[in-house]
């Protein structure tokens, strides 16, 4: 079984804003079950012209937020894993889709990392923690740091992950 990695850039303010901070040309981490990545988990905006109602987000490539922000820009990695491992990520991804109310975007959280002072809140999660974290859990990828320090370049590191695409995320 297979899962998707999706490294993106959709060009919106906070995404320059941290892109510009990381000097890395990907700026947000998401998930995907699915080949064609129509379906994607990530920690972001919940309302497209708000970029402060952050939370967990379960985005579609025909959805309102690639329709506004349609030159999104993405590095996609093949990984393949265990159904058993497919299974649980599958589960814990459904939970917080179910329960997506309890998740909140760390925006306090964003501004201590960069200034590197480790913290957690439960249940607040910015993008490249949630994927780190999730991952984890289900003993999918194990990180050299925290999660709450990986960045979207750090899922650069692994070998066992293969690029499938990069380019325009609506032509994927």
């Amino acid at each position: 079984m297979y899962i998707y990695i999706l490294q993106m850039h959709s060009c919106t303010i906070p995404a320059r804003i941290v892109q510009f901070a990381t000097r890395y040309q990907y700026s947000h981490i998401a998930i995907s079950l699915d080949k064609d990545c129509e379906q994607i988990y990530s920690f972001g905006r919940k309302n497209i012209n708000n970029i402060f109602s952050g939370g967990f987000i379960v985005q579609k490539k025909s959805g309102d937020f690639y329709k506004k922000f349609n030159s999104t820009v993405c590095r996609i990695y093949e990984l393949e894993i265990s159904a058993d491992k497919y299974q649980r990520l599958k589960e814990k991804l459904e939970y917080m889709e179910n329960h997506s109310y309890l998740y909140k975007y760390d925006f306090l959280g964003i501004i201590l990392r960069f200034l590197h002072i480790p913290v957690s809140f439960q249940h607040h999660y910015v993008c490249s923690q949630f994927v780190a974290s999730i991952l984890e859990s289900c003993d999918i990828l194990h990180f050299k740091k925290d999660p709450s320090f990986v960045r979207p370049q750090d899922f650069e590191s692994f070998n066992n992950m293969k690029i499938v695409y990069q380019g325009r995320y609506l032509s994927y």
